[in-house]
């Protein structure tokens, strides 16, 4: 049974959403302007309503949303699986051509807004204590971008490859998957934060859309059309459904305690 405080705090997130998508579209603003609306403003919120293990998110936001969350875009623009016109970038230069600061701020964003929401409602541990899993997890992800930076620029042939969205979507489930295999209980704690982050990814996914603020120009299994506004199945699947319980399931088994 939910009790009030945090029956207080949904209808706020669902407040700040639909301030967040008028907003967006009275004034036609940028993707990193969104993910302000979208992630920071209710993330700043649950911060505020009650303090979290500020040590652990910021963690875990720095793991999986600077160092991996590089990675695994840096993958996806090179291989056309998504991308933002020049025109909706607040910085324009791209690292190596590729990534713009504004993407690494919104994975940021995002990946905080994700670890703030289940630390608000779901993990209510009071300790600040990290996994010492989290050491694997730097040395996975440094690895990661040192191999594919040095291919990138001695080979970058080798980096590209078609149906890039769905790859690397299901790459990215895979510790989710691992993880309910040996602990099924996880299931039923990661199921709750769907909703509503079902919610919100495709209220932003429409608002991006129909403003022109991405585009996907790759290959994709299909397309699903909402209100006449199309985007890849791929989005539709591993972002809107899957990308809050895969990030959960990272925390969990790298900064967490995996209980």
């Amino acid at each position: 049974m939910m009790n009030p405080s945090n029956k207080i705090d949904l209808l706020a997130l669902f407040l700040l959403l639909v301030a967040g998508i008028i907003t967006s579209l009275y004034f036609d603003v940028k993707p990193l302007t969104s993910a302000l609306l979208f992630f920071g403003f209710p993330s700043a919120y649950l911060q505020i309503r009650r303090p979290k293990n500020i040590h652990r998110v910021c963690a875990g936001t720095f793991l999986f949303g600077f160092l991996f969350g590089f990675g695994f875009d840096f993958m996806a623009l090179i291989n056309m699986a998504w991308d933002e016109p020049l025109n909706q970038l607040f910085f324009p230069n791209r690292i190596l051509g590729v990534i713009a600061l504004d993407h690494i701020i919104w994975f940021l964003l995002w990946t905080f807004s994700i670890i703030t929401f289940y630390e608000h409602f779901l993990d209510h541990e009071r300790s600040d204590k990290i996994s010492h899993n989290y050491r694997w997890g730097l040395y996975a992800a440094l690895a990661f971008i040192g191999a594919m930076l040095f291919l990138y620029i001695v080979a970058p042939n080798i980096l590209l490859f078609r149906y890039a969205y769905l790859v690397l979507g299901i790459t990215a489930t895979i510790p989710l998957m691992l993880l309910i295999i040996r602990r099924p209980s996880f299931y039923s704690k990661f199921i709750k934060v769907v909703p509503y982050f079902f919610l919100l990814y495709l209220s932003y996914e429409l608002v991006a859309v129909y403003l022109g603020q991405w585009n996907f120009p790759g290959q994709y299994i299909g397309k699903i059309n909402i209100f006449g506004l199309e985007f890849p199945f791929e989005e539709f699947f591993f972002w809107t459904i899957m990308s809050s319980v895969s990030i959960l399931s990272y925390y969990e088994i790298f900064v967490d305690d995996g209980r």
